[in-house]
């Protein structure tokens, strides 16, 4: 079941599980300890917990446990925070035009596999086209592995840009079409 963090009546029992699942997930931040850890959760994770409530999505299975959520904010260019605190988001404000709407979705590595970043994605992408958005995007390393869930989920590559040494990618699909444009 998908339910919205704002619409949780314990927010500090979700963002637990929430920050568990993040460090599950995430590759760069999963050694860090003390300041350092805190400091990487509230750079991914803290703008999204604090001001778009309303679009952190949470999947609950049948018994209630939090599988998975999704980060996501309808309006990129009117995120100014993330500018000054993420290294690629400048780097393609050009394309937020087309690709309004944006997301990061993890999974508990115990409910992987079984669609439910593919639903909670779904979701986040029709609520986006109920509301009259063009499309949404995400950004990716190059040669990242979820480039193919992804992928599965109907983006393509919009953009490719060279970032302090990284190849990162924008990740685009339209709302209201089940084929991405692509350049």
């Amino acid at each position: 079941m998908i339910t919205r963090l704002s619409d949780e009546a314990g927010h500090a029992a979700a963002r637990d599980r929430i920050e568990e699942i993040f460090f599950l997930s995430s590759g760069a931040g999963s050694g860090l300890v003390g300041a350092d850890r805190k400091r990487f959760w509230r750079r991914w994770t803290g703008y999204y917990l604090s001001e778009v409530q309303e679009s952190v999505l949470l999947y609950r299975t049948p018994r209630g446990v939090l599988a998975a959520y999704l980060t996501g904010c309808p309006d990129s260019a009117a995120a100014r925070p993330l500018y000054d605190d993420l290294f690629y988001y400048r780097a393609f404000e050009g394309l937020y035009g087309l690709y309004p709407a944006h997301f990061h979705v993890n999974c508990h590595p115990d409910f992987r596999d079984r669609g439910i970043g593919a639903a909670l994605v779904e979701f986040f992408v029709a609520e986006c086209g109920a509301a009259g958005l063009a499309g949404v995007h995400l950004v990716t390393a190059a040669g990242a592995r979820n480039r193919r869930f992804y992928a599965r989920c109907g983006f393509a590559e919009q953009a490719r840009r060279q970032i302090a040494d990284s190849d990162m990618v924008l990740l685009g699909r339209l709302c209201n079409r089940s084929d991405p444009v692509t350049d």
